[in-house]
């Protein structure tokens, strides 16, 4: 199980739920990284930095993954870290979690990192999203990679 903060205080969770949090048994777990986005936006306690770097223990590219779930949610989409920790889903700008599903996978990456496009394809093939490579570096670059069959 990925390393999270579990947020318990009913009002709180309630106003995670409407931000795009998933509440189950009246509870909200988020990932280091989302509580991180809350924290600085003053939705629950502690600080954006504590919470990040708990989330880098784990995860060398936590800072990078940071940047952008922060750009996206600034943006109107709501982000949350996937099953797996490599890759943030992003819903439609509009969707509440739980009202439509994913439409995106976003691999984070370094300026100077190579993506694993076939495996990484792959992936986004069977879960049916779209694949997205967020490279970052003195600004975030956004690149959408599809397979395309000539048959």
């Amino acid at each position: 199980m990925k390393e999270s903060l579990l947020i318990e205080d009913e009002k709180t969770v309630r106003r995670l739920v409407l931000l795009g949090a998933m509440e189950e048994d009246g509870k909200v777990s988020l990932p280091y990284l989302e509580a991180a986005y809350f924290a600085e936006k003053g939705e629950i306690e502690g600080s954006a930095e504590q919470f990040l770097s708990l989330a880098e223990k784990s995860d060398p590219l936590a800072p990078e993954k940071y940047l952008v779930l922060k750009q996206l949610r600034d943006s109107g989409f709501i982000v949350r870290c996937g099953e797996s920790a490599d890759l943030l889903r992003v819903y439609k700008k509009g969707i509440r979690v739980g009202e439509d599903r994913t439409m995106y996978l976003v691999r984070v990456l370094r300026r100077k990192d190579v993506p694993g496009i076939r495996s990484d394809l792959k992936i986004a093939g069977k879960m049916r999203k779209e694949l997205v490579y967020a490279f970052v570096g003195e600004k975030i670059e956004f690149v959408k990679v599809m397979r395309v069959n000539f048959e």
